[in-house]
């Protein structure tokens, strides 16, 4: 290797140094050296054009030619000899030669050195990515080797999954599907959500997770937010750079009845899981959930006709109650909060309970729920994924409507 010295200033130092020791031993201890015919002034020249290079090859030379003229006037001669007698001149003529063509080869070698120590250093950063590149694929081909070994096991986990969807009721598979999402993506913060008929809300349906992530209700405002792409191209969407800082990972449409109803939303996630053949598996997992919603709730409205007054969705008092155990069920386990809101309407003039329908559904969420208890001439109001604070609101709205319209009383 070549002796590394960036600096020009101690390059320029070490060759004062050199020819300042140089002139002081010749001058104290009258060595005469410049009369010797192998001169240490000519060794340290060549020595700088070969440590240096062309530059301090001049430079080395142009300190001998100072140190001659110094020797000189010393020695009180003829400095106009120095030039023009042939016997002084052609020593530094051959010096500076000498000088220049040890100067040229050492800035050549060193050209050619350092050409081949950037070939070396590619060379061996190429290496570098091929290790990695190697190593990547040793990587998948393990991982593909796994996944072709507990093939079985893959297989018999989706049947599992599909036994698991395989409920009578649409909140029982929408639990289920929670559950089964976070553990095969490892997610630790997801949710289900109704999508209202104007496309511009989602309401919460079950949620397991962080409750600040995952609000009671999201509000559609940007027809280029993640949630707008999702409903308009009814697939499954990743989030992206232009999409908003608090946007979620994920969100898979939930289509049944040929539009989109629902929407799970992931919040957190292990990315390893984002692979092509995951994603896949979620959307397979979420065609189930919506056939199997779409069949209990079919399964489901044939089964509680006879809990409802008829002509109505309104449920008797009994069935109400077994509604509301369930969601008290849910929320215990997925905190998804509820409210229960009771109207006394027997102060008010009589009206049939389908009247009564019509005129409160307006005031309704498309997911709330309606029970009346004819005995006690009571209306009750469940209300999914709504708070106490906001319950409220939702009994206040009901009043009004029943002195909108001049009072109701179910005879």
């Amino acid at each position: 290797m070549f002796y590394q010295q960036s600096s020009f200033i101690r390059k320029f130092i070490e060759l004062i140094l050199v020819f300042s020791v140089l002139g002081f031993l010749d001058q104290s201890l009258e060595w005469d050296m410049l009369e010797w015919t192998l001169t240490p002034v000519f060794f340290a020249v060549l020595l700088f054009s070969l440590r240096y290079g062309l530059n301090f090859a001049l430079l080395s030379f142009f300190a001998a030619l100072i140190y001659h003229v110094y020797d000189i006037y010393q020695r009180d001669g003829d400095l106009f000899l120095l030039f023009y007698d042939p016997a002084n001149y052609l020593s530094l003529l051959f010096l500076l030669l000498a000088g220049v063509i040890t100067g040229l080869y050492s800035t050549s070698f060193r050209e050619r050195y350092e050409s081949q120590q950037y070939v070396l250093k590619e060379t061996k950063d190429e290496n570098e990515e091929l290790k990695t590149s190697l190593t990547a694929l040793e990587r998948s081909q393990r991982v593909m080797q796994a996944k072709v070994l507990d093939s079985e096991y893959t297989l018999s986990r989706i049947y599992e999954v599909g036994k698991t969807l395989d409920q009578p009721s649409p909140e029982l598979v929408r639990n289920e599907a929670v559950t089964i999402i976070g553990d095969l993506f490892e997610a630790e913060d997801l949710a289900v959500y109704h999508v209202d008929s104007s496309k511009k809300s989602l309401r919460l349906r079950v949620r397991k997770g962080n409750t600040e992530r995952l609000p009671q209700t999201i509000f559609i405002d940007d027809a280029a937010s993640i949630f707008s792409r999702g409903l308009k191209n009814k697939t499954i969407c990743l989030k992206t750079v232009d999409d908003e800082a608090d946007a979620p990972v994920l969100i898979g449409p939930i289509v049944y009845n040929q539009d989109v109803r629902e929407v799970l939303v992931i919040d957190q996630l292990d990315f390893a899981k984002l692979t092509k053949y995951e994603v896949q598996i979620l959307s397979l997992v979420l065609d189930w959930m919506a056939n199997r919603i779409e069949r209990a709730g079919e399964y489901l409205r044939k089964e509680e006709e006879q809990k409802m007054y008829p002509g109505t969705s309104i449920y008797d008092k009994e069935a109400f109650d077994e509604l509301v155990q369930l969601q008290e069920k849910r929320a215990d386990k997925y905190g998804v909060p509820y409210s229960v809101v009771s109207i006394d309407v027997s102060p008010y003039r009589e009206m049939s309970v389908v009247e009564a329908e019509i005129i409160l559904r307006a005031y309704l969420r498309e997911l709330d729920i309606m029970g009346y208890d004819q005995t006690e001439q009571h209306f009750h109001f469940l209300l999914p994924g709504t708070s106490s604070e906001n319950a409220s609101i939702v009994e206040e709205r009901i009043y009004k409507a029943l002195d909108t319209k001049g009072g109701i009383h179910i005879g």
